[in-house]
């Protein structure tokens, strides 16, 4: 128990909490991606812009499209684009018990060397607390103590 005293006792749990809750909010606000390959389109553009004659405008339009930040900026595009960016994690158990309120309680799972440490915690919404909404049997923190 010490052990998640001393993690949910920090402040930057708290910090990552409200990070995810202003992300979430974001994530149902924001547009929708044009074009979910931007760097393949660039590649081909400059495949095409090698192969015919050019003028000045297209030798500059050339120069920019090959330079590794701009390539870099569009490969961070596209894994933007295509959500691509998210961990993958273990499933949830079977026996998860789904008696919360959707909106007051987020699923945080932490892992430990590999094994999921079993708690679910909240933010209290008056105090901002994250506290400890219940511990699965068996779970690394219910061995724990």
């Amino acid at each position: 128990m010490g052990f998640l005293r001393d993690v949910f006792s920090e402040k930057s749990l708290s910090y990552l909490m409200k990070i995810h809750e202003k992300l979430h909010h974001y994530e149902r606000q924001s547009p929708t991606p044009v074009l979910h390959s931007a760097a393949g389109l660039v590649e081909d553009v400059i495949e095409e812009l090698q192969t015919a004659p050019v003028n000045n405008e297209e030798k500059e339009l050339l120069q920019l499209l090959s330079t590794p930040h701009l390539r870099a900026m569009l490969v961070v595009h596209d894994t933007v684009a295509q959500k691509n960016f998210d961990p993958a994690l273990p499933p949830l158990p079977d026996n998860f018990d789904d008696d919360f309120d959707e909106e007051s309680v987020k699923i945080v799972r932490l892992v430990k060397n590999k094994e999921p440490l079993g708690a679910t915690i909240r933010r209290d919404e008056h105090t901002g607390a994250v506290v400890v909404a219940r511990i699965m049997r068996g779970g690394a923190a219910d061995r724990s103590g």
